[in-house]
């Protein structure tokens, strides 16, 4: 397979890529998430294999890894099935731009022989002791754990250092990434601006300007549009649409109306009929609903999730 063609960006581009390590562990997998199907299109899941074998079961195709081997998991929907004595070592992060999206487009899975990328291994070793030496409970909640900042800036250190061995390994089996040319630096600083706003205050109409040199909110939604494919509305609508759905899935004590008053709503009623509209079931239906456990939102609060939309 030919490696992929890398786009030329500047480094102020690049710089808006968000790097978080979620988690990390190296453990047997719990029996009760052995045989399931995940949604796993929002960020980017490694897993080195110990002991036992994995399939998985995806639109993309089927992957099975055993002792030794890399599976990078597909970025969509798939169904897992672990053996009974399977031990991983699992990575867990994000890799995106601003605006959600993905650092690679390709939704395929990927699987690779170790001894083919020791450094990945080492690299991903190196990782996981800091975290059990200095954080043991972390487990798959690492990203809420509390820490000094140059504890932060050690770990940060070796994931970037782990995560540019993970980046090649990609792009060798031609991977390709969603963002291919320079785009319009003013509707990068515009999807910055929407995501940092708090989302009970409305929409950020004076900060779009002030952060794109005064542009109308008609000219900046051309930019926009051409960059994102849809409006600052409408991304500011996505977004307070997903810090709803945290803080239903999160918040078991919160009731709608605080809900929707963190949202931005003034009438609880008007946030329910919105809530309904968008997602096709009310807000209590959609706390009820049986939900992945291990999913980084159920340990995020609102300040850490709201880039991920």
């Amino acid at each position: 397979m030919a490696e992929t063609e890398l786009p030329i960006l500047s480094f102020h581009e690049w710089s808006y890529l968000r790097a978080e390590l979620v988690w990390i562990y190296d453990h047997p997998v719990p029996e009760d998430v052995r045989h399931v199907t995940w949604d796993r299109t929002e960020g980017h899941w490694a897993w080195y294999v110990r002991r036992g074998q994995v399939k998985i079961t995806s639109a993309s195709g089927t992957y099975t890894a055993g002792p030794g081997m890399w599976l990078m998991l597909p970025r969509e929907a798939a169904r897992q099935d672990f053996s009974h004595d399977i031990s991983i070592l699992s990575v867990y992060f994000l890799c995106q731009w601003p605006s959600g999206e993905n650092l690679f487009a390709t939704k395929a899975g990927l699987v690779v022989k170790g001894a083919d990328h020791p450094e990945l291994e080492r690299a991903a070793i190196k990782m996981e002791r800091l975290v059990r030496r200095h954080l043991p409970r972390a487990d798959i909640r690492l990203a809420t754990q509390l820490g000094h900042y140059p504890l932060f800036l050690r770990l940060q250190g070796l994931f970037l250092n782990w995560l540019q061995l993970w980046f090649q390994v990609r792009v060798t089996h031609g991977a390709s990434l969603t963002r291919l040319h320079s785009g319009d630096d003013r509707a990068m600083r515009a999807v910055r601006c929407l995501n940092e706003a708090p989302v009970d205050r409305g929409f950020p109409h004076d900060w779009l300007a002030s952060e794109t040199g005064g542009l109308s909110l008609t000219h900046l939604d051309r930019i926009f549009v051409g960059e994102f494919g849809l409006t600052t509305r409408k991304y500011w609508e996505r977004r307070r649409l997903e810090a709803a759905k945290i803080y239903l899935e999160t918040s078991s004590t919160l009731s709608v109306k605080e809900i929707a008053h963190r949202t931005g709503f003034r009438s609880d009623a008007h946030f329910v009929m919105w809530f309904k509209r968008l997602v096709g079931q009310s807000p209590l239906h959609y706390r009820r609903k049986p939900r992945d456990p291990s999913h980084p939102k159920r340990f995020f609060d609102y300040g850490d999730a709201r880039q991920s939309t």
